[in-house]
């Protein structure tokens, strides 16, 4: 009888786990990779919006054991509260433009959404004043993205 009661609560509490564990280790690789180094990516382009309270990055990054992963990666940054976000991430090598404003940041990139990891396509952040503001995220896949003026 009690291996009865036992056995369904063990195989409750390891699900639990692998489900947790799981949790955590999408969270950690995912959704807060670690920051780009000089080591692993090459700075692209940097905007800023008016008040300066939020810049957009693009880097060319190699990752992984053997570099084996190569892409764009979009990254915010919050200079007063020193808050990076990776916000999406290309293994295309083609051109990538960004413009930024107060409201909406748009990625002008001439590959295809298929090969685009779009995190979220709204963040938030403080202006400059410490009011929280929201920011749009608009791709473009048009083709017309020329980054021959770098």
């Amino acid at each position: 009888m009690l291996k009865r009661i036992l056995l369904p609560i063990a195989a409750i509490i390891i699900t639990v786990g692998v489900i947790l564990g799981s949790a955590v280790i999408y969270q950690k690789t995912t959704m807060q990779p670690d920051l780009p180094t000089d080591e692993d990516c090459d700075i692209q382009q940097l905007v800023n919006n008016g008040d300066g309270s939020l810049e957009a990055h693009t880097y060319w990054c190699k990752r992984g054991s053997d570099k084996q992963w190569q892409g764009h990666e979009v990254w915010l940054y919050e200079p007063r509260v020193e808050k990076w976000q990776r916000i999406l991430t290309t293994e295309h090598d083609g051109c990538m433009k960004l413009t930024l404003s107060e409201q909406q940041l748009d990625i002008n990139h001439d590959g295809d959404r298929g090969n685009m990891n779009l995190v979220e396509p709204v963040f938030l952040y403080n202006d400059a004043n410490g009011v929280s503001q929201s920011l749009s995220v608009q791709v473009s896949t048009a083709g017309d993205a020329d980054c021959s003026g770098e």
